[in-house]
């Protein structure tokens, strides 16, 4: 079960993109929006430093400073998101950071164009950025950084399109006039055929766009209690803290610290537990930061 949900999981970069083109998309029409975009982003960037400088200071105090904060101009780059040789999930900052100062542009184009045409440009992009990323071996930096955005670009669109034509609304219509028991053993079937295909059929992260949205549509159109939906909520508020942090308790810090509860959901557990406390810790400093910044 822990290998056929982690292979489906490998959404995870396309729910942030989705959500954030499709967010961004709804805000487009707002005078303001690129000032609050930049805001946004700055507030995001506040989150990211404010974890750059305590695990450098961290790795320091345990000897580990080679690695962390390594070089003066290592620790810059890193900054400035131009690299990512601390962690690797640190990769999708320098793509988000890029996608939010074209957002003006790329809005304009969905706005104007058909959908299947942007649709088809943005999933063009994507095959090439694909190969790039994962065919061509590299040490240019255009390139190294080509793959990954190529990608996210399309994921974003995905998005953004899904807010411009309304296709949640028209969806949940045909949605609604299912019968709730009919609902679940169709959810359930969706749900089982892509733990399939998506490990026995099509091992591969190129078709995490089309498993996400359908988890993510199924997510959406699930009726959730209110305990469950404000713990989800809850989760959400630190989800860039917990994506940003957790990397460092199983794979470079603390190797074993989680693997300590030994089965698969215990450690699942225990990781969200760690990354949320210490996520409640940082927002004691980045919310008066960005108290700060909705001012500015």
């Amino acid at each position: 079960m822990s290998f056929y949900l982690g292979q489906l999981s490998d959404f995870c970069v396309f729910g942030f993109a989705f959500c954030s083109g499709y967010a961004h998309m709804t805000q487009y029409e707002h005078p303001d929006y690129y000032k609050q975009r930049l805001k946004g982003l700055l507030r995001i960037l506040c989150s990211y430093w404010l974890i750059l400088i305590l695990f450098s200071l961290i790795c320091i105090i345990i000897g580990q400073g080679s690695f962390m904060p390594g070089s003066f101009s290592k620790f810059i780059l890193n900054a400035m998101t131009l690299e990512n040789s601390y962690i690797g999930a640190w990769w999708y900052m320098f793509a988000y950071v890029v996608l939010v100062l074209l957002s003006p542009m790329l809005f304009k184009v969905v706005k104007r164009m058909h959908p299947l045409v942007v649709l088809s440009m943005g999933f063009a992009a994507y095959c090439a950025a694909y190969y790039l990323r994962f065919r061509i071996t590299t040490d240019n930096w255009l390139l190294l950084k080509a793959g990954p955005l190529g990608m996210t670009l399309f994921e974003y669109l995905i998005g953004a399109v899904c807010c411009r034509t309304q296709l949640f609304t028209k969806l949940y219509r045909y949605w609604g006039k299912i019968r709730q028991p009919w609902r679940w053993l169709t959810a359930v079937f969706l749900f089982i055929a892509m733990l399939y295909v998506r490990t026995k059929v099509i091992p591969s992260l190129f078709v995490a766009p089309i498993t996400g949205f359908v988890v993510i549509s199924l997510f959406h159109f699930w009726q959730k209690p209110k305990c469950i939906q404000s713990a989800f909520l809850y989760i959400g508020k630190h989800s860039t803290n917990i994506w940003l942090t957790h990397m460092f308790f199983y794979l470079v810090l603390f190797k074993e610290f989680v693997y300590v509860a030994k089965y698969p959901i215990l450690i699942f557990i225990l990781m969200l537990a760690v990354t949320l406390l210490l996520s409640n810790g940082l927002k004691l400093i980045t919310n008066p930061l960005e108290r700060c910044i909705a001012t500015i």
